[in-house]
């Protein structure tokens, strides 16, 4: 491999195109594979919609209030719990129960949806007490799709950077985190698409060390009986005058779970160390909210 050149391996999942771009290590073969075969594993555990998966099986399918986690899925919901807390719940992985009563009932409307579901969703529906998680509700259903692409990309950044990888940017789906710097301590530039048009980029961004996620509405529905909405789900929508959200912060998983945060409440505080960039539906360019008020 030439060492100003990345070995580059690409494969899908998690339902999006995964590519892992590795600079100066002579292992780079070896590597992109175990981080292939990780997010693999990952993808298999946590599969909201896999009747085999880990998620689905012993924690969806559960028959008490309580669930013991393995080491993993501790780390993953303490993670999770402390990005809940910090968006004041609105990142919410218990949205899963919406998804679970639209598959029982597809004749349910927006409105009626979101009634049944409000006691089984929401910050106080479960909390962690040592390895053991406590459910109140028994039909609450955990979703982790907005986390565990994020959680496999911090993964893979982690696994690089411990076998010497001097410089890494791993893409899957658009949700971005960079090692290091190219070999010529050139910075990473990562596009942010349009809006209104995703087949184009928007603007770049130089990255080092960081990760960038978008969140946007203008792909992915979610079919209520009564018409569409985002597949971001709220029970009061995403925001009218925000197209889209990218946020930088130092993982995947942070920056996911604010992107989607701030889709919904774009007022929300965020940590100094996050950098928030907004698209408007005017398809401007913003770095702060004033233009919610305008």
């Amino acid at each position: 491999m030439h060492s100003n050149r990345p070995f580059v391996h690409r494969f899908k999942a998690m339902t999006v195109p995964c590519e892992v771009q590795l600079f100066g290590s002579i292992k780079a073969s070896q590597i992109t594979a175990m981080i292939e075969q990780n997010t693999r594993r990952l993808e298999q555990k946590y599969n909201f919609y896999s009747e085999q998966s880990w998620l689905t099986r012993e924690l969806n399918q559960r028959g008490d209030n309580s669930v013991l986690l393995d080491d993993e899925s501790l780390v993953v919901f303490q993670t999770v719990k402390n990005l809940v807390m910090g968006t004041a719940g609105v990142f919410d992985p218990t949205v899963g129960s919406l998804k679970w009563l639209l598959a029982k009932d597809a004749s349910l409307n927006r409105a009626q949806a979101y009634q049944i579901a409000q006691p089984m969703m929401g910050e106080a529906a479960w909390h962690l007490e040592g390895k053991q998680m406590f459910i109140s509700h028994h039909e609450t259903r955990f979703d982790l799709g907005g986390v565990i692409k994020e959680f496999a990309i911090d993964q893979a950044i982690n696994l690089a950077e411990s076998l010497g990888v001097a410089g890494a940017l791993i893409n899957f789906g658009g949700d971005i985190r960079v090692l290091g710097a190219k070999p010529n301590q050139e910075t990473f530039n990562v596009a942010v698409v349009n809006p209104s048009n995703p087949t184009q980029a928007f603007f770049s961004l130089p990255l080092a060390n960081a990760a960038l996620t978008t969140s946007a509405h203008y792909e992915r529905k979610t079919q209520f009986s009564d018409g569409q909405t985002s597949h971001i789900l709220s029970d009061k929508g995403t925001h009218s005058k925000v197209l889209s959200v990218t946020v930088v912060a130092p993982t995947a998983l942070e920056a996911g779970a604010i992107s989607t945060a701030l889709t919904i409440d774009p007022l929300l505080p965020v940590p100094g160390e996050v950098s928030i960039i907004f698209i408007d539906d005017e398809l401007k360019i913003h770095q702060d909210t004033e233009f919610l008020t305008q």
